[in-house]
Formats: structure tokens, C-alpha cells, sequence
């Protein structure tokens, strides 16, 4: 936010040294620069709060300009107030306008809010390709900029070889070796983006559950910077935040291996069955 604060002297009365003040709210960081008209003079710059020494001829004023960064944790009524005093010596015949107050509502600054949904579809066997496709909402009333860090990350289960990973905006990037899956990028006040993710069932899965789920960043408070957390949820299970998860088939079948006995069963059976054939030929 912006303050401009002008002081002036109408007379009759030359206010040389006059000072000029305004401590800005807590909640403010500010900086000034101030330019003198009539014959007015005053400090060209400064940072923080005003405390300035200024020479105000009879009609002449100075206007200090402060632009002001609101703290993102400010609530309520802003309000400040700013004064000239005159220096000593100088009678000031309506000393009753030697001040000014401003006061500003604040409203909560626009953030985004980052809801991300996670299914799995494919062949759910070893060897298999399951798809994964998220999709991140932002149902915020602000947009979620591509902030530093990942907005999106997801480690795939050990039982999973990651191969690739695509995204319909921002930039999706598969890490192989890591089984990990970045994602970063802007999403709008009621946008979304999708991202797809593929990977190849080992033989480890055989049998068992595959459970994951992915990690959400955004900004909430519009500051900047990604400060909110949150996980993926499967749309098809009741409830919020659930892991993503499918069942992989069985293993291949082995086959049953004989004993000593059984081996020896096996070989005279054989052996039967080789007379048998060769008494069959002698006949013919």
C-alpha cells in the first residue's frame, strides 16, 4: 500500500526545522522518498518509520510518498497517523490540523487451495502397466503460482518400476532411479491440472496390495511461497485423504517337483511303456 503524507505551512510564519512523523503500524515495512514544493525542503529518501527535519517557508510544503508491504499474518483495522510540529520560537495560530489519521480494513489476501485426486487403472498382474492419473483442483479464491519447490511429488512403491510421467500443463519430471515422480507449475483460481504417471508391476507385487499416495504444496495466504501440505485421495473410496490401491494377481505357478521315490516310479513306468511299445512293433 501506498501513503502519501503532505505538510505545508500557510503563513504568515516561516517553519524552518519543522518535523515532520509518522510511525507506521507494526504490521507495515516500509520505505519514503519526499520532494519539497515552494520552497519546502526535506529529506529526499528513507526506510522505516518517518522522523524527518524539514524547512516549511510561509506556503510552501513537502509530500512524503511511503510504499508499504502489509504482513501477511496483519488482521483487522490498519491505522496510522501522521504529524508536523512546529519548530521551536513559532507560534502556530491553528495547531488543530497538525495531524491526519488513516484507517484501512484488511481482507484476507487470496490463496489457493489445492485438493488432488489419485486412481489406478491397468493390467494388475506382474509384469503388468498400471496408469496413474491425479488430477490437482484449486478451489482457492486465488491462484497457485509455480512457487519454489515441488507443488506435486510422489514416490512409487518399491514393487513399482517407474517408466514415465506427463502432465497437461507445467512440467512433470520422472525420476527412474528414485521411483519418484516432481511436478511443478501454475494453477489458476478454478483451474486443474492432470498428471499422468506409468509404471511396471514386479514380481514383488505378486499377490499383495499396492498402496500409495502423493504429496501436495501450495500457497494458501497468496505470500508466495508453498506453506500448506496435502495428500491425494481416492475418489472411489468413501471419505478424504485415502491411499490410492489395487490387488496384483498371483504369482506364476511352479511346478511340482517328485521326490527319489517318485523319480524312480516315474522312470520304470517309462521303461514299461517303451516294452510295451517295442513288443507291439515285433508283432506288426
Amino acid at each position: 500500500m501506498t501513503y502519501t503524507i503532505t505538510s505545508s505551512n500557510a503563513g504568515p510564519s516561516n517553519a524552518t526545522g519543522a518535523t515532520v512523523a509518522d510511525a507506521f503500524p507494526a504490521s507495515l515495512t516500509c520505505t519514503w522518498t519526499c520532494v519539497g514544493a515552494g520552497g519546502g525542503i526535506c529529506t529526499a529518501s528513507g526506510s522505516g518509520n518517518i522522523n524527518d527535519s524539514a524547512n516549511l517557508p510561509s506556503g510552501g510544503s513537502v509530500t512524503y510518498t511511503a510504499s508499504c508491504t502489509i504482513s501477511g499474518a496483519a488482521t483487522g483495522t490498519l491505522s496510522n497517523t501522521a504529524t508536523v510540529t512546529a519548530p521551536a520560537g513559532v507560534t502556530d495560530p491553528t495547531p488543530g490540523n497538525n495531524s491526519a489519521t488513516d484507517s484501512d480494513t484488511l481482507s484476507a489476501a487470496p490463496g489457493a487451495l489445492i485438493g488432488g485426486t489419485k486412481t489406478a487403472a491397468g493390467s494388475f498382474i506382474v509384469g503388468g502397466t498400471v496408469t496413474y492419473t491425479v488430477v490437482l483442483n484449486n478451489t482457492g479464491t486465488g491462484a497457485q503460482a509455480d512457487n519454489p519447490g515441488n507443488e506435486f511429488s510422489d514416490v512409487l512403491p518399491a514393487s513399482l518400476a517407474l517408466v514415465s510421467a506427463a502432465a497437461t500443463s507445467g512440467t512433470a519430471v520422472a525420476t527412474v532411479g528414485t521411483n519418484t515422480v516432481t511436478w511443478n507449475g501454475a494453477i489458476p483460481a478454478s483451474g486443474a491440472v492432470t498428471i499422468s504417471i506409468t509404471a511396471t508391476i514386479l514380481p514383488a507385487a505378486a499377490g499383495n496390495t499396492v498402496s500409495n499416495q502423493g504429496s501436495l504444496a501450495y500457497d494458501s495466504d497468496g505470500n508466495g511461497t508453498n506453506e500448506t501440505t496435502g495428500q491425494t485421495d481416492d475418489p472411489t473410496v468413501a471419505g478424504g485423504a485415502n491411499p490410492t490401491t489395487f490387488v496384483v494377481a498371483g504369482g506364476v505357478a511352479t511346478i511340482p517337483t517328485l521326490s527319489s521315490l517318485g523319480l524312480a516310479l516315474l522312470a520304470l513306468g517309462l521303461a514299461g511303456l517303451s516294452v510295451g511299445v517295442l513288443r507291439r512293433k515285433a508283432r506288426r
